[in-house]
């Protein structure tokens, strides 16, 4: 399977998982490490570093047509 393909899948994923649990995956705006939350949430306090981030400094792990992103280019 293409690299693009396999984004996809973790894109429609993610959308299960949000749609389904209210649950967004995110990267920490500080350590850049995976996070889960509350998509009420207006405010994240990350597990691995302890920094509270507002959700918008909080980017989106898979996000609708990221496959498109460079770093997904088949070498």
């Amino acid at each position: 399977m293409l690299k693009r393909q396999l984004v996809g899948k973790q894109i429609e994923l993610a959308k299960k998982v949000i749609a389904l649990a209210n649950i967004n995956i995110v990267t920490c705006g500080n350590c850049g490490e995976v996070l889960l939350h509350d998509i009420m949430d207006n405010e994240i306090e990350c597990a691995h570093c302890k920094h509270t981030l507002e959700v918008c400094d909080c980017p989106d792990l898979w996000y609708e047509d990221c496959q498109y992103n460079a770093e997904f280019n088949e070498e």
